[in-house]
């Protein structure tokens, strides 16, 4: 079988730009019969001295990133997408953007606008509709296993923040990020919540900012001001009935950073976690007896994460598992000129998730007022 050559040019080259690097390059050493090889092509980013070997060349501006490349694979800082994916969209290159696409929804939404209008294959890096726990609880709820909703929790719970010294940096200003912990990590709860349970109907947030100056660089004595959250705890109300908590922090030291979600429902619950990433945890109140394992009633999207997500005898960590499996999905909907799977986080699918996020940051700038959508 002849394989599709994709060339793929990268715009930053920072923590997650590696993740997706490792992603793609080890994955012809765990997939064997894929339908494509991917090339890694040039990289812009801020140093070109230290460009790894498996790339082609640094590039000096986006510009020759998009004059070389077949795929293009944005990983800068939130402030800097909306820019570089219009450039790439114009071009008609296959576009692969790391989240949030934009700083607000009103970003996300021209960059949406602008890849259907152009027709391109696009994804956004919403990575966890990879994880085949995920799919598996989806599959579960859809098919009745725990009845009606009632109530969920969605938890990330990181430390990186948790040293008072750590800089500031673009991370750490609204105007550069767009928001801080609910938007760079509670993007993924939201994503999931809805992709697992629905959308949305109404919410209210509180957000906190524990470190509120930070030095402006390593060592510093000059102090700056956050003006993002460092915690958000989100009320929300489900369209399909049920309510939940949605909660994201970068100051919550455990000895392991965990992503987490507990379902429950009229029949029993599911409960999710990085820890576990291949199997939820079925529990089935009438019989009190908890599954874990394969599930058979499978969708045909579960199917297929399964068939991309790597064995684990293979596995070079939940993170990197989930980034390969989505970017196996992007490539492939490249090689078949289509969203195969309507399950693929879209750019609508990254849209939709922004004006819940802009509603959580308004909700929480008054005082947790509740907001209907």
């Amino acid at each position: 079988m002849s394989k599709k050559m994709i060339k793929l040019g990268f715009a930053g080259l920072g923590f997650i730009g590696s993740i997706h690097a490792i992603a793609c390059f080890s994955m012809p050493l765990i997939f064997k019969n894929l339908p494509f090889e991917v090339k890694l092509g040039r990289v812009y980013k801020n140093n070109l001295n230290d460009i790894p070997h498996f790339f082609e060349k640094g590039a000096k501006s986006l510009e020759e990133v998009l004059e070389n490349s077949d795929a293009v694979d944005i990983c800068t800082p939130n402030y800097l997408h909306y820019e570089q994916a219009m450039k790439t969209i114009e071009r008609g290159i296959p576009l692969y953007l790391e989240k949030p696409i934009g700083v607000n929804s009103k970003e996300a939404y021209d960059i949406m606008e602008s890849a259907k209008k152009k027709g391109l294959i696009h994804q956004t890096a919403l990575m966890y509709r990879f994880m085949p726990a995920i799919t598996q609880a989806r599959d579960m709820i859809k098919n009745g296993e725990i009845g009606e909703i009632l109530n969920f929790k969605a938890l990330m719970l990181h430390s990186g923040y948790m040293d008072p010294k750590r800089p500031i940096s673009w991370k750490l200003k609204k105007s550069t990020s767009g928001g801080g912990a609910i938007l760079d990590m509670g993007i993924h709860l939201v994503d999931a919540v809805r992709f697992m349970l629905g959308e949305i109907k109404s919410l209210r947030a509180i957000s906190k900012t524990y470190f509120k100056e930070r030095p402006v660089e390593k060592g510093s004595e000059i102090y700056d001001c956050v003006d993002v959250d460092d915690w958000t705890s989100v009320e929300v109300e489900l369209e399909g009935g049920g309510w939940g908590t949605i909660e994201a922090s970068r100051i919550s030291p455990d000895i392991e950073e965990e992503t987490k979600f507990e379902i429950y429902g009229t029949k029993g619950s599911i409960k999710i976690s990085t820890k576990h990433p291949r199997y939820a945890i079925l529990y089935k109140k009438q019989e009190n007896k908890e599954i874990t394992g394969d599930y058979d009633n499978k969708s045909e999207f579960s199917k297929y994460v399964n068939s991309i997500y790597p064995p684990e005898k293979y596995s070079l960590g939940w993170m990197v598992d989930m980034h390969m499996a989505s970017l196996i999905n992007f490539f492939t909907n490249i090689v078949e000129s289509e969203i195969v799977f309507e399950e693929t986080p879209t750019f609508e699918e990254a849209y939709k998730d922004q004006v819940v996020l802009d509603k959580i940051i308004l909700s929480a700038e008054n005082n947790g007022e509740t907001i209907k959508f």
